[in-house]
């Protein structure tokens, strides 16, 4: 019981402390009652955020680049996305569940099949099961979230076998 308690307090104090100080600093800004006084504090303070985006101590991303950004990092274990920031409380409604993509190069090794996609990634088998069809460049792949922190590929609709991401 303890243990949920402090996780819901641990959510409800999402407070602006998340936010880099120069972000903070400019929101500040607008409880500043006098005109004149505020509009120093905005200039102010946004030259500060610009020189901080400029020594890319900040980096501002939209919504689109941010999804893209999780798109190359799926498939990654956590703490590649965390180092990135993303993988929050916030996060995890939006997770990747799956990743559509095509079949750029196959190779049959030791261990089974290790498949490069058209995004970049390179994935390599880490079970025994077999694709009933090999894989050829330009099929359709699927590659989903499993249970446990794995992933499965399937191509062409075929039956997903368990694979892991090493580039």
């Amino acid at each position: 019981m303890a243990l949920l308690a402090s996780q819901a307090a641990l959510a409800a104090d999402k407070t602006p402390t998340d936010q880099p100080e120069p972000y903070r600093q400019l929101v500040a800004c607008r409880e500043i009652a006098d005109a004149a006084a505020r509009l120093a504090c905005y200039d102010k303070q946004v030259a500060a955020l610009d020189q901080a985006t400029s020594r890319h101590e900040i980096v501002i991303a939209d919504k689109k680049a941010v999804e893209t950004a999780k798109r190359g990092l799926f498939g990654f274990a956590t703490p590649v996305a965390k180092l990135m920031g993303f993988g929050g409380n916030e996060d995890a409604a939006e997770e990747l569940k799956a990743v559509s993509t095509t079949v750029a190069g196959v190779r049959r090794t030791g261990a089974g099949w290790l498949i490069d996609f058209e995004d970049g990634s390179t994935w390599e088998q880490n079970d025994t099961r077999d694709f009933v069809l090999s894989p050829k460049i330009g099929n359709k792949a699927e590659i989903a979230r499993g249970v446990l922190g794995t992933f499965t590929v399937s191509v062409n609709g075929q039956r997903p076998i368990k694979m892991r991401r090493v580039k």
